[in-house]
């Protein structure tokens, strides 16, 4: 237990305050009383019998070595030479710069233990930072991969849609091909059609020239129709209700 000296009121009598939870006006923590002296326990006790030659052991001859070696004439001439109250006064010293040595001994191990302690703190944090970019440089590749693959297919899909662009070009072309084709081909058939119908009006006029020798067809032609007693173009003639040719306009 750590002491202090306190004047008791009333009393002249100085004595040692134990009640209060305070030493010198810091609070004491019973913990830390007893894990001082849980620490302190081997060190301040015996240590069985196996080696005789340790300090601990409770067999060592603590006497018989101040004996022979702490026992000289010279140093008791000069212990003996001062009176009891000047040996006590220097064991006081020798004790309080002692205590005060011990004291600093144990902060001093308490500040590099938490040194050590921070230290490990902050290569914990240090890792786990490591840690964590790692896993962030991993991901950013993913993702770098990933992009590079999208614009891959983008680059893709835009040669297919250049493509389709192409042909859909190509294919409007060929409409407007395939429409002149057809345009033409009706052309071609009316005209084909006009052609055979000719053909075989010309067929029919040398038959009825075989049959009428005498008569003359020379005025026939195929594009004009008998209308109203006139024989008058076909163009001319309103055809919704067909021409008005009676075979007995031929006859007159």
């Amino acid at each position: 237990m750590k002491r202090r000296r306190v004047e008791e009121v009333g009393s002249s009598k100085k004595v040692i305050d134990l009640t209060s939870s305070k030493c010198c006006g810091k609070d004491v923590s019973l913990e830390e009383v007893k894990g001082f002296a849980e620490k302190q326990k081997r060190l301040h006790g015996y240590a069985g019998e196996e080696d005789l030659t340790s300090v601990w052991s409770e067999h060592f001859p603590f006497s018989v070595l101040a004996e022979e070696h702490f026992q000289s004439k010279t140093d008791l001439d000069l212990i003996g030479s001062v009176n009891s109250v000047t040996r006590g006064q220097f064991m006081q010293v020798c004790a309080a710069r002692l205590f005060c040595l011990g004291r600093f001994e144990e902060l001093k191990a308490k500040e590099e233990a938490e040194q050590e302690k921070e230290k490990g703190l902050e290569m914990q944090k240090a890792l786990e930072a490591e840690r964590k970019l790692e896993v962030a440089t991993e991901q950013l590749a993913v993702k770098e991969k990933e992009m590079l693959e999208l614009k891959t297919t983008i680059e893709g899909l835009k040669g297919k849609l250049q493509k389709f662009e192409k042909d859909k070009t190509e294919l409007e072309a060929r409409v407007v091909e395939l429409a002149v084709e057809k345009k033409e081909a009706e052309q071609s058939k009316e005209d084909h059609s006009y052609d055979m119908m000719a053909a075989g009006f010309e067929r029919a006029r040398k038959q009825a020239g075989f049959f009428f020798p005498d008569m003359k067809f020379d005025q026939l032609n195929p594009i004009k129709v008998v209308h109203k007693g006139a024989l008058i173009d076909d163009d001319e003639v309103d055809l919704e209700g067909g021409d008005d040719h009676d075979p007995k306009d031929g006859e007159e």
